[in-house]
């Protein structure tokens, strides 16, 4: 394996335009030893199609897999992480973008900290359209807590995936590190894979580093949008199953706590009424947040599902 190497592990599903932008991004980075792995799931040729075009004015070695019959997501990531010839990876998915310097200011981490498991930076946000989106980008940082504070080798690597610091793309990770964590399946934690990835990683991580840069681009499609990149429910259900060290337990805790109003709603809507009651009746509710208007449209949800769930069984 490369050690110097670092391979960018792209999932494309039937957006041939955005995967160009995106294929373009990893073109302009100042960093050379790089290569492009990308998985298609689409349902025709047209990613393929662009990575042709893609070849023709780009140095960048690409290996592009056509997936026949498709993988779905996490199998399609997992097999990327398996093809990477790099020591090191990125992940990116196929509507976002890296900034040119994204790979340089990673790397340098690894300078600094020999032993890092993964770093990662700063998100733009922009529209669809690519707008750049200036006041979402600010609350992005500051709700997942990359803030200048943070900046550094974290002294509990696992923080970083408790607080959701993690981003779900635009990472650098070692490869082998990637390999064994592995994304998990929709079957398995829903709709949050990659929350769970990034959990999952920051706990065994032997270190994590937040560099206070900007080092990829968010895009807000409309199907980013409808479709919540972290449900609510399935963020909950792995923060409590998650393994901690004792340094993390409180942060973990209070995870919850934020988590658990919009949990105990995404689960009575997903006509799951029993773990919305657990979450209901948790220590994790926050006892404030019993005293308002929204804990009693809760309980209203979680009861409407009750005996929703009842009438169907009772047919």
């Amino acid at each position: 394996m490369n050690a110097r190497l670092i391979s960018i592990c792209i999932p494309t599903c039937n957006r041939p335009a955005l995967l160009e932008q995106a294929l373009d991004s990893c073109a302009a980075q100042n960093w050379e030893e790089l290569e492009i792995v990308i998985g298609d799931d689409s349902r025709d040729d047209s990613a393929e199609q662009v990575v042709a075009r893609f070849r023709e004015r780009s140095r960048v070695p690409v290996r592009y897999e056509r997936n026949v019959p498709r993988l779905g997501q996490a199998a399609n990531v997992n097999r990327l992480f398996a093809r990477a010839q790099g020591a090191r990876l990125v992940l990116l998915h196929d509507d976002d973008l890296l900034d040119a310097s994204a790979l340089t200011l990673l790397d340098a981490c690894w300078t600094r900290h020999p032993d890092l498991t993964a770093a990662f930076g700063k998100q733009r946000v922009i529209a669809d359209d690519g707008t750049p989106r200036a006041q979402a980008t600010e609350a992005l940082n500051r709700d997942y807590r990359r803030v200048p504070e943070r900046a550094g080798r974290l002294p509990v690597p696992a923080l970083a995936g408790i607080d959701q610091m993690f981003p779900n793309n635009g990472f650098l990770v070692n490869t082998e590190a990637a390999r064994r964590i592995a994304y998990r399946s929709v079957e398995e934690v829903g709709e949050a894979c990659d929350f769970d990835f990034g959990l999952r990683l920051c706990v065994e991580a032997a270190g994590i580093c937040f560099v206070d840069e900007f080092v990829s681009i968010s895009r807000e499609t409309a199907q980013s949008i409808s479709t919540d990149a972290l449900p609510a429910m399935h963020a909950f259900a792995q923060l409590q199953a998650s393994r901690v060290p004792g340094a993390a337990q409180a942060a973990r805790d209070d995870a919850l706590r934020r988590v658990a109003p919009r949990a105990a709603s995404a689960f009575a809507r997903a006509g799951e009424p029993a773990a919305a009651w657990r979450v209901l009746l948790s220590k994790h509710y926050p006892l404030r947040d019993r005293l308002r208007a929204r804990f009693l449209y809760h309980v209203l949800l979680a009861t409407r599902s009750t005996f929703a769930l009842r009438a169907s069984h009772g047919k």
